[in-house]
C-alpha cells in the first residue's frame, strides 16, 4: 500500500500579498502553510501554487521546524526542492509582473506613529555601509529606520507597513529605484508617502523624469545626515499636502534640479493644459499654459507684458514648481518654444554684445514667427 502525499492548494489573497510573500520566503525557497496541523520533520508535501498570472505549479517540498525562536504560530514551514529553471522563470516573471502591472485596490497598513520625532524611513541602497551608517544616524536623531538591500524587497516591506519616506538609492539590482518608483505611485494607499531618491544622478533629463513619474526630491549621497533630514521632512511635509487626486501622478519639483525651461518645453511637446505654479521667496507665480502654449503669466509684476514676465522667470535658479492639470479657456497665446529661444538668444546678446544691445527691451512678436500670436 503506497502512503498518500499530503497536498496543498496556495493561493494568495491580493496581487500584493503575492509579492511580500514571493520577496520574504518563495524567492528563498520556502512556503509558509497556514494550518494547524503539524507534520513530522522530513514529511514530503505537494503544493499546487496559483500564481497571480493564473498560472500554476506543482511543486514538491518538505516539512520542516520554523526558522524562527520559539516556533511560534506561523504555521507549517515547508522546504521547497530545487525549482526547474522553467519554474523558477514562472515566478520571476510573475513577479515582475506584479510589480509592473496596474495598481493594486489593496491598502496598506496606516497604523502609523505620529509626529516628527517618531517618522518612520524605509532606507533603501544595495551598499552594505550605506545602509549601516546613513541608518545609526538618523536612528541617532530620532527616526524609525528600517533598511532593505533592493527595490523589490524594499516594496514588500512597504506593503507590510507603510513608512513616512523612502529614501531610496537609483542603481540597484534586481528592482532599482525607478522601479520602486513607479510601484509605489500606481497604488493609492502610498498617495502620501514621500520618496526621495539618494543618487550621484545629476543631469537635467534625468531628473525630470523623475518629477513626471512623483519623486518628492534629490539629495546627494555625500550629503550630511543632519541635511538630510532636514530636505527629508520638507519632502514629507510636502507630500502630505497635496490634494489625494495629485498624490500620485502630477509634476513637481525643484529649480535647482531641472531649469524652469526644460519644464516649459516638457509642457509644451506634452500639449498640457493647466497652470504652472513657480514658488519662490515665499511667493507664487503663475504660469498658464493651453496646449502646450504660454497663455498668461499671473502674480509677477516687474513687467507689463507676459513675455518679459516669462523672461524674468526663465532666469530664476532656486523655487519649486508644481504643475495642475486643468482646462484653460481659449484665447491668444504663444508657442513657449518660441519664448525658450528668444530668452536663449537675448541671454547670448548680454553675455557677448554691447551694453544697450536688447537688454530689458520688450519682445515685439512679429507677424512672421510660424505659428505665434501674442499673449495679453
Amino acid at each position: 500500500m503506497i502512503a498518500s502525499v499530503p497536498t496543498f492548494a496556495v493561493r494568495f489573497e491580493s496581487r500584493d500579498d503575492f509579492v511580500v510573500e514571493y520577496t520574504d520566503r518563495l524567492r528563498h525557497g520556502w512556503v509558509v502553510l497556514p494550518i494547524e496541523e503539524r507534520f513530522p520533520v522530513g514529511t514530503v508535501v505537494r503544493l499546487r501554487l496559483h500564481l497571480p498570472d493564473e498560472m500554476v505549479l506543482y511543486l514538491t517540498g518538505a516539512a520542516i521546524k520554523s526558522p524562527r525562536a520559539g516556533g511560534g504560530d506561523d504555521g507549517q514551514w515547508i522546504r521547497l526542492g530545487v525549482l526547474s529553471p522553467t519554474d523558477d522563470a514562472r515566478l520571476r516573471a510573475c513577479a515582475a509582473d506584479v510589480i509592473g502591472g496596474e495598481a493594486a485596490d489593496e491598502q496598506p497598513d496606516t497604523d502609523r506613529r505620529q509626529g516628527e520625532e517618531m517618522m518612520s524611513v524605509l532606507l533603501v541602497d544595495d551598499s552594505v555601509s550605506m545602509r549601516l551608517e546613513l541608518g545609526e544616524a538618523l536612528r541617532a536623531r530620532g527616526l524609525k529606520v528600517r533598511v532593505a538591500d533592493n527595490g523589490l524587497v524594499a516594496l514588500s516591506s512597504a506593503l507590510k507597513r507603510m513608512p513616512d519616506l523612502i529614501l531610496t538609492d537609483v542603481e540597484m539590482p534586481q528592482m532599482d529605484g525607478w522601479g520602486l518608483l513607479r510601484a509605489i505611485r500606481q497604488r493609492p494607499g502610498f498617495t502620501q508617502v514621500a520618496v526621495v531618491f539618494l543618487t550621484r544622478l545629476s543631469d537635467e533629463e534625468t531628473r525630470l523624469r523623475g518629477y513626471r513619474l512623483g519623486v518628492d526630491d534629490y539629495l546627494p549621497k555625500h550629503m550630511g545626515a543632519d541635511e538630510i533630514l532636514a530636505r527629508a521632512r520638507g519632502a514629507v511635509a510636502r507630500r502630505r499636502q497635496l490634494p489625494a487626486s495629485q498624490g500620485c501622478h502630477g509634476l513637481r519639483g525643484d529649480l535647482e534640479h531641472v531649469r524652469l525651461g526644460s519644464v516649459l518645453a516638457f509642457l509644451e511637446s506634452e500639449r498640457r493644459s493647466g497652470s504652472l505654479f513657480v514658488r519662490r521667496a515665499g511667493e507664487t507665480s503663475t504660469v498658464l499654459v493651453s496646449q502646450g502654449l504660454l497663455c498668461g503669466i499671473e502674480n509677477i509684476g516687474r513687467h507689463a507684458h507676459p513675455h518679459d514676465r516669462a523672461f524674468e522667470m526663465l532666469s530664476w535658479t532656486h523655487g519649486e514648481f508644481e504643475f495642475a492639470a486643468h482646462e484653460v479657456g481659449e484665447g491668444e497665446a504663444t508657442p513657449l518654444s518660441y519664448l525658450l529661444l528668444e530668452h536663449a538668444r537675448r541671454s547670448d546678446e548680454r553675455e557677448a554684445g554691447p551694453p544697450g544691445s536688447t537688454q530689458g527691451t520688450r519682445l515685439e512678436v512679429a507677424s512672421d514667427a510660424p505659428g505665434t500670436r501674442a499673449a495679453r
